[in-house]
């Protein structure tokens, strides 16, 4: 009865998932927000405003998408990948704050710089979505948004 109890203690073991489960949930969650994106910038913006309410949206996607992530019980085996992904995901958002800042001052060159830093990130993003397992996280819009 002792080892019953003990059992159930503790690990939060029964809640982990399997790495299929772990790729599964999180390529959902980056499909929606990758739908999101694509939606939001299907219209350029055409002013420092509308530029600032665009990474705006963006930002609160992005921050979404990376609780979502990081509320996934990993397994063992997938943790450090996950963990250097979400790492990449955070330094992509610090970036964004920086275009929207950069959008707010009205400041073009610091704003076309933080968006030419994501896309220079980019695959370094893919590339640890990768090693997690994931398909749809971190992919590029590549024509999605001009659609």
């Amino acid at each position: 009865m002792l080892a019953a109890a003990l059992a159930g203690c503790g690990g939060g073991d029964e809640d982990e998932l399997t790495r299929e489960e772990l790729v599964a949930q999180g390529d959902e969650i980056c499909k929606q927000g990758r739908q999101q994106f694509a939606e939001l910038q299907r219209d350029p913006p055409q002013s420092a405003a509308e530029s600032a309410e665009l990474t705006r949206q963006l930002i609160e996607i992005t921050e979404a998408e990376i609780d979502d992530l990081n509320d996934l019980d990993a397994p063992e085996e997938s943790q450090d990948a996950l963990a250097d992904y979400l790492e990449a995901r955070e330094q992509g958002l610090e970036i964004l704050r920086r275009g929207l800042e950069a959008a707010e001052d009205e400041d073009a060159e610091a704003y076309a710089e933080a968006q030419a830093e994501i896309a220079r990130s980019q695959l370094d993003r893919a590339r640890l979505a990768e090693r997690v397992g994931f398909d749809e996280c971190s992919r590029p819009l590549s024509g999605e948004a001009d659609r």
